[in-house]
């Protein structure tokens, strides 16, 4: 994508199309003066056509250069105003997207900021976004490929041209990850295809097997695939490996979660294939991090598994040993993800960590307290909490912090081991899941993300598509970069 800026008026590009961004009727009737749309939106106005408030798009063809153009004029709005350039940079260039030779010049009638830069070419990319790879005739759509930018506030932007690519293309390799039936993403095919991806990035890329998982007594971890035919893997990548701390981000694999003995209703279990969201945010994360040269010791750690039911399927009742010693009772399979987390959690423990970040889609308790509106955050620890709180600010991505009470420790306490592994109570879902996984990270700084509530999008709006959304990959980039 060829991302430029440009100075002068607006009025004399070469585009195909022009995006003309307005703040209120007056500030556009200035910035349109003499201008082949001045009498368009006089009368436009005249006939209460163009909103001053509310998003609103409206499209005009005029001639510029000898050549018909079209002109979108559009009021981001002020309603979630994170978000606003995003969402209407995106829908604008979906009505543009199968136009023949499509570039276009974007134009604000005020003062331009990094952020509003950031938001377009972030919009741009997710917004254009579209899983068609097992579709035998794909819908015929045409990135938009030229984009040129008319301000005259900044000089140099390749680093935040950089960085928004980056973060888009990492959010989008995360909802193509999480998007691809499970069929067609094994937990090998999820090692093979991260091999391929970071080949040509500064990652190092180490695989630990269920053999080294067993040397290593990660009961938890191996007992959620031994009912499955794929082989179970963890996947390591390192970024600028050193001998300072590492700030360590713990990804949920679960290729494919029916739930194990514990079976879920058929019901929607289709989107089961997401249930590795909280992996593909971990991998499109890094990938963006590496791409844009980022200086910090990060680690991911991704434990990749298939749970199946199955003669040798791990079952209720069983009683199992993690990483760090902790026997914990089953009462449920379908509580998997905790398992495969609290062995990662352990080996993210050993390596001294400055912050341990994991992220899943955890909990169906998580969805009822949040809807679809915000992932939650939970932790053992205030001052990161509060730096992921703050990356809202750039990237538009809602989180709520719910409560971690020694109390909800009594909801797991169990008869036969140390632990279960979830409360039979069913109350307080989220925050006992989060309870359960802080009994493995050996007292080290800890949040964890639970984006159950925002793991999808049930229609296409904005930069928002219909499918796996990739939720939570530009903030653990914005989490990194601010730690």
């Amino acid at each position: 994508m060829n991302i430029t800026l440009a100075s002068g008026s607006i009025f004399l590009t070469k585009a195909d199309h022009i995006i003309l961004f307005y703040s209120s009727l007056k500030s556009l009737q200035y910035s349109v003066k003499n201008s082949p749309l001045e009498s368009f939106i006089d009368h436009m106005q005249h006939n209460g056509h163009l909103k001053d408030s509310t998003f609103s798009q409206t499209k005009q063809t005029i001639t510029l250069q000898s050549k018909l153009v079209d002109v979108y004029l559009i009021n981001p709005g002020t309603k979630d105003t994170h978000n606003t350039f995003r969402h209407a940079i995106a829908t604008a260039a979906r009505s543009i997207q199968n136009k023949q030779t499509p570039s276009v010049a974007v134009g604000f009638d005020q003062t331009a900021t990094q952020h509003m830069l950031l938001q377009c070419i972030e919009g741009i990319v997710l917004g254009q976004y579209s899983f068609q790879t097992f579709k035998s005739k794909p819908k015929s759509t045409k990135t938009i490929t030229n984009w040129q930018f008319h301000t005259t506030t900044f000089k140099n932007i390749d680093q935040l041209i950089t960085q928004a690519k980056a973060n888009a293309e990492g959010q989008n390799m995360a909802r193509q990850l999480a998007n691809t039936p499970a069929n067609k993403l094994t937990p090998q095919d999820v090692v093979t295809t991260v091999k391929q991806s970071f080949a040509t990035l500064p990652v190092d890329i180490n695989v630990i097997t269920q053999k080294d998982a067993l040397k290593q007594k990660m009961g938890a971890f191996l007992a959620v695939g031994q009912g499955s035919s794929c082989d179970s893997f963890i996947l390591e990548l390192t970024l600028n490996k050193s001998k300072k701390s590492p700030i360590i981000l713990v990804g949920k694999g679960v290729t494919f979660d029916t739930g194990g003995i514990s079976l879920k209703p058929g019901r929607s279990m289709s989107d089961m294939k997401g249930d590795m969201s909280g992996a593909a945010a971990v991998i499109g994360a890094m990938h963006a991090l590496a791409q844009q040269q980022c200086n910090h010791h990060v680690k991911a750690i991704i434990p990749l598994v298939e749970n199946m039911p199955a003669g040798n399927a791990y079952k209720p009742g069983d009683v199992i040993t993690a990483m760090n010693g902790k026997t914990i009772e089953v009462i449920n399979t379908d509580a998997e993800g905790r398992l495969i987390l609290a062995d990662a959690l352990c080996l993210a423990a050993t390596y001294n960590p400055k912050l341990i970040v994991d992220i899943a889609t955890l909990t169906g308790a998580c969805s009822v307290a949040l809807g679809d509106v915000a992932s939650a955050v939970l932790g053992n620890s205030q001052q990161p909490i509060d730096v992921l709180m703050s990356t809202h600010e750039k990237t538009g991505e809602y989180f709520w912090q719910l409560p971690l009470y020694d109390q909800y420790k009594d909801y797991l306490k169990s008869t036969t081991a140390d632990l279960l592994n979830c409360a039979e109570n069913r109350l307080a879902g989220t925050a006992t899941a989060a309870i359960f996984l802080q009994e493995f990270v050996d007292k080290k700084t800890w949040i964890h993300l639970d984006i159950a509530s925002t793991m999808q999008h049930s229609k296409t709006a904005g930069f928002n598509i219909k499918g796996m959304s990739g939720t939570a990959t530009r903030s653990l980039i914005q989490l990194v970069l601010n730690s």
